[in-house]
């Protein structure tokens, strides 16, 4: 049972909202403290969800570490404007389409051999696994030069948009994991170009797959 003096009315401000919604219970309508007591309740109400907010937006690292498979990057790192696809190899059909939508991303830097072909199947079967909502996402890899886009895994996958891989780019996808790009990695960009999430090579897909649903459904861009 809470206990307040009529005396030290400001001891209601030292209470946490359960004490003082019993307390309001327990006091008298015709006190003065009833009503005092009330819109301090009406003010945590309003205020503590701000604190929340704040507080996580401050440490967005303790909401990855519970929801997300894959690695939050913090602080936001941007794609320098352009670069994305400032020399596609693809079809310019299928790069329109990757303007404003979320983007699954990868780089090779010498060839695309085992670990970035096996990378591109599970983004490929992932995208597939979003039903309708694979019409929000795409997928691009980045490469050295035409003769590796020109190879039989990246020409044969009608899906994908290879493009040149541009060098203030990879820099910021290096910022983004903190060191050099291994063969695999995969970057979940956001449609304004910021690097939301990376993983690590031998994701699993299904898990990737979990993440994007639940950003696409929490996101009303792209």
């Amino acid at each position: 049972m809470v206990s307040i003096c009529c005396s030290d009315p400001f001891a209601l401000y030292s209470l946490e909202p359960s004490q003082v919604l019993s307390f309001i219970m327990k006091t008298k309508a015709s006190s003065p403290l009833r009503g005092r007591s009330i819109l301090l309740l009406i003010a945590l109400t309003a205020v503590i969800p701000f604190g929340l907010a704040w507080y996580y937006a401050q440490h967005p690292e303790l909401v990855a570490k519970t929801s997300n498979y894959g690695t939050l990057v913090v602080p936001v790192q941007t794609l320098p404007e352009g670069t994305l696809l400032a020399e596609p190899f693809s079809d310019p059909k299928l790069v329109d389409e990757v303007k404003g939508r979320w983007v699954l991303l990868q780089v090779t830097q010498a060839g695309c051999g085992a670990v970035c072909t096996d990378a591109l199947h599970k983004t490929h079967q992932g995208w597939l696994m979003l039903n309708k909502e694979m019409l929000r996402v795409r997928r691009v890899l980045l490469v050295k030069d035409a003769k590796i886009a020109g190879q039989e895994a990246i020409r044969q996958d009608d899906a994908l948009v290879a493009a040149r891989l541009d060098a203030g780019l990879l820099k910021t996808l290096e910022a983004a994991i903190g060191g050099p790009v291994p063969e695999g990695t995969l970057f979940l960009v956001d449609p304004l170009m910021n690097v939301a999430l990376w993983y690590a090579p031998g994701f699993d897909p299904y898990r990737l797959v979990k993440d994007l649903k639940h950003l696409l459904k929490a996101s009303q861009i792209g």
